[in-house]
């Protein structure tokens, strides 16, 4: 009952942040300036509500702490066997939800690591009693000497009891209308070798612009005043998003319209995606980086099928594989998960593909000086 109440608890959390998330957005940039008469991205309303956030960001900075953190430190205290505390959710929710809904252009995959990787810690801490009824049911003398899967169980039961409970909730699940659907049959072996290519050709220059996000990740403007340098970020990319609004936020509500674009507004996007994060995060909106590099790759790749006879979506679904493989390193298996939240089980050949063709090219790349080394730890002032 311990594991599956926690487990629970954290479906409804997550469930919960992504239900205020989307809430907000759709006050802030429709129902607000329509009950105003204005045009949310061809008026002031574009600068006005992105500098709000920076004032929210940027007090919550002050406040609050510097959450959420970056996805690498928190993967790194997991490796170490640490655990986040419960203590930071509340910091993560509140300055994640400033910089989400107000246009901030980044991901929200860093604030739902932060909050579910600290109700998780929580969970675990209480998964220690209920381990021990397990050992006490089992007739073990210590937890260390159950079977693996026996130790396990209670794990099993809180994610189960999570998902179940998101699932369950009238509210606030992930809009997947930037997901693919089945892609149509007839893939021949020229598209899957154009396919290797481009997600091969992808990995050099994808590596470089992550390199420099992780850098501006640790580098957030020590000397400024959170607020001056939050504001002046929000003042930034606003701008960026005269050019076009897919600047702000992370770049979902865009995805699937991307091969309707023109290819002045592709190429825009395919640099000023990747240029707006990095400014973001220098200027403390705190927040995760993998769909708006996917947003940027994949405008690359829908340009790159209006000179070569391929199927766009397999083009597209080349560059995500491509983005996965550089953030984890070239771990096939892994980036293949994160690849899945773009592209359906149904095409997992397409999705190895794409996989292995960036594999290779790591491979290939790092003997050859190519690929960057690993960001330095930052320094304080």
């Amino acid at each position: 009952m311990t594991a599956a109440a926690g487990g629970a608890v954290a479906g409804v959390a997550g469930g919960a942040f992504i239900w205020l998330v989307n809430s907000l957005i759709r006050l802030l940039w429709r129902d607000l300036p329509e009950q105003f008469g204005l045009e949310p991205y061809g008026s002031w309303w574009l600068f006005a509500v992105p500098i709000a956030g920076g004032l929210l960001v940027g007090l919550g900075q002050r406040l609050l702490g510097v959450f959420p953190e970056p996805l690498d430190e928190v993967i790194a205290k997991w490796r170490n066997g640490e655990q986040l505390r419960i203590g930071t959710a509340p910091a993560t929710a509140v300055n994640s939800l400033s910089a989400l809904a107000t246009g901030g252009p980044i991901g929200f995959e860093a604030a739902l690591v932060g909050l579910l990787g600290a109700v998780a810690g929580w969970i675990g801490d209480r998964i220690g009693a209920a381990r021990g009824l397990v050992r006490q049911a089992w007739g073990a003398e210590r937890v260390d000497s159950l079977p693996p899967a026996v130790a396990g169980l209670p794990y099993w039961l809180a994610a189960i009891a999570g998902l179940v409970a998101y699932k369950s909730l009238p509210f606030g699940g992930i809009d997947l209308g930037f997901r693919f659907g089945d892609i149509a049959d007839g893939v021949g072996g020229i598209d899957l070798l154009a396919m290797a290519a481009l997600s091969a050709a992808l990995v050099v220059p994808l590596a470089w612009a992550s390199k420099v996000v992780a850098w501006s990740e640790t580098r957030s403007l020590p000397r400024v005043p959170p607020m001056v340098a939050t504001v002046a970020g929000g003042v930034v990319f606003a701008t960026m998003a005269l050019g076009s609004e897919y600047v702000l936020f992370s770049g979902q509500e865009v995805y699937q319209h991307l091969p309707d674009l023109d290819a002045s507004t592709l190429a825009y996007l395919a640099v000023a995606k990747w240029v707006a994060l990095v400014v973001a995060l220098l200027a403390g909106w705190r927040g995760g980086p993998v769909f708006p590099m996917i947003t940027a790759a994949s405008a690359v790749a829908v340009l790159v099928s209006r000179v070569v006879d391929v199927p766009v979506e397999l083009l597209m679904v080349a560059a995500v594989a491509s983005v996965a493989m550089v953030f984890v390193k070239g771990r096939v298996a892994i980036g293949f998960t994160l690849s899945l939240y773009v592209v359906p089980l149904s095409n997992a050949g397409l999705i190895l593909v794409g996989c292995v063709g960036a594999a290779v090219a790591l491979v290939l790349a790092g003997p050859f000086g190519l690929l960057p080394g690993e960001p330095e730890e930052a320094t304080d002032p």
